[in-house]
């Protein structure tokens, strides 16, 4: 939060002294916002605002605003208080869920997969329950397929959400295990943009009905990445296999493969294992494998 805090006051000390902080200045540089949707953008497939906009199937009406901060306290009501301690009530409940279906999940897991966790759940992991407040300039009336002004001048909208941050196990249709990295992020106070109940649209500098929005992508507040299995230990097994059978003409292919999989997956303990595969190299040129 500190960093973010800090180039935000950076853009604004640099914004001329009649400027609006939500209207750039004609040869702005990039926010630190824009910076982060781009490196999102790059890293998922994601959806179009349009689509998600023009969907009959959504409850959540979207908005245009931006986020508030946690001590801003204009349009405050008691409930949102009261429905706290609905959520967080819930929370409890489907928090131990939650852990014990990642639990079950690790006892079913391949020994590899299990292996693999071990090493990765060290690291921070937790689940939380998160409160999201967001002042709305505009909302979308999808019958007129138009953008309106809310009534109160002050309307805000308040979201919660459980969300998992770390490494937690997953089960695919075909019954696989494998694990993903989960995380969570808010966007900054000082842009605006269109918000729906699980994502939000990339930074506008004017308002929604002024903008072409139909390759506007909606980034998700709860991002989920896949861990590709890790296949070292997999790949050890067929040069153990490749040696007792004596199958050296094999090696090199192997070695290759070991090298692609290390340079695409930035392996774990990848000193270690780029030290065996060099000393497996050395071994192989130099006909040491032939000797035996």
């Amino acid at each position: 939060m500190k960093k973010i805090s800090l180039v935000v006051l950076f853009i604004l000390l640099y914004l001329p002294i009649d400027a609006n902080a939500f209207e750039p200045t004609v040869s702005r540089k990039r926010t630190f916002d824009e910076t982060i949707d781009s490196v999102l953008s790059k890293r998922m497939e994601l959806p179009l605002v349009r689509s998600k906009l023009e969907n009959p199937n959504s409850k959540f009406v979207p908005v245009y605003g931006h986020v508030m901060d946690a001590n801003d306290t204009r349009s405050f009501d008691i409930t949102d208080d009261e429905d706290m301690f609905v959520a967080e009530s819930l929370f409890l409940v489907l928090n131990d869920r939650m852990l014990q279906k990642n639990d079950s999940l690790l006892k079913r897991a391949t020994p590899d997969v299990q292996s693999q966790y071990k090493r990765l759940m060290n690291r921070f992991n937790f689940i939380s329950l998160e409160k999201i407040r967001i002042h709305v300039d505009y909302y979308y009336d999808r019958a007129k397929k138009a953008w309106a002004r809310p009534l109160a001048d002050d309307s805000v909208v308040t979201m919660k959400m459980i969300v998992k941050s770390g490494y937690f196990l997953y089960q695919d249709r075909d019954l696989f295990i494998g694990i993903r990295r989960y995380g969570f992020y808010v966007p900054s106070s000082n842009v605006k943009r269109i918000f729906f109940n699980d994502g939000y649209s990339e930074v506008l500098w004017k308002s929604p009905d002024k903008v072409s929005l139909d390759s506007m992508k909606v980034i998700p507040y709860k991002l989920v990445e896949k861990i590709p299995h890790d296949k070292r230990m997999e790949n050890r097994k067929k040069v153990e296999n490749l040696l007792k059978n004596r199958d050296f003409t094999a090696i090199p292919f192997v070695l290759k493969e070991m090298d692609e999989y290390c340079e695409y997956n930035s392996c774990l303990d990848k000193d270690d294992y780029r030290r065996y595969l060099n000393v497996l190299k050395i071994l192989y040129w130099n006909g040491v494998f032939k000797r035996f």
